[in-house]
């Protein structure tokens, strides 16, 4: 499903922005050189990331945290460009104290290896150039923490594919844009249920990013 409304994303923004193939092969003469990026946003968690660790069976009490990364950024023509990129999410911990174990928190953060396709509109001296990119890759998901009866700590990951819509504008060498990330997954880690659970990890992102060319 999720798949599925990126691909449906996908053929929407192409449509809209008017790229065509004969275009991507005119401008690919003129293509910009390849560019290394630093990436650094807010990141709001959803799903089961955001739901009360002691209120909920899945939950894991996850609040607002941030996001760093970089890309490096290779055009084919002044409108399409493929990125390979890492990106660490770091969310801010759950807290709280019990009557036995005392003082404990619940840590969850995710590592991002992924690939973006970017279409951008407008010729590279536009003061304003709106974009929009898919992104698919692997997500390493790590919780830090104790199971829900708090009997005993653990330390586990689990790695999954995921997915994401991004949408922004260029200002001159700054990116500004937001960020959809589709993070699902099925696993007997975390929490003992006693069999396989599915988890809802998906999240909102705001990020600002500073493109540092290789050559002007």
């Amino acid at each position: 499903m999720a798949l599925r409304l990126v691909c449906s994303l996908l053929v929407l923004a192409l449509s809209g922005f008017g790229i065509t193939a004969d275009k991507a092969g005119a401008q690919s003469r003129t293509r910009p050189h390849s560019q290394v990026l630093v990436e650094a946003g807010w990141v709001q968690p959803r799903g089961d990331l955001a739901l009360d660790y002691t209120e909920t069976a899945l939950g894991f009490g996850a609040g607002d945290g941030l996001e760093l990364g970089f890309r490096w950024r290779y055009h084919f023509s002044r409108s399409i460009s493929l990125s390979p990129a890492f990106h660490f999410v770091d969310y801010r911990d759950f807290e709280s104290t019990d009557d036995v174990i005392g003082d404990y928190r619940i840590s969850a953060s995710t590592l991002r290896y992924t690939l973006e396709l970017m279409m951008i509109r407008g010729s590279e001296k536009s003061p304003v150039r709106p974009f929009l990119a898919v992104n698919g890759g692997l997500y390493r998901n790590r919780v830090v923490g104790f199971n829900k009866n708090l009997s005993a700590p653990f330390d586990q990951s689990v790695n999954t594919l995921g997915l994401g819509v991004r949408g922004g504008v260029r200002l001159g060498r700054f990116e500004l844009s937001a960020i959809y990330n589709v993070n699902r997954f099925s696993t007997w880690q975390y929490f003992k249920t006693g069999n396989e659970v599915d988890y809802d990890w998906d999240n909102f992102s705001v990020r600002a990013g500073w493109i540092i060319p290789f050559s002007d």
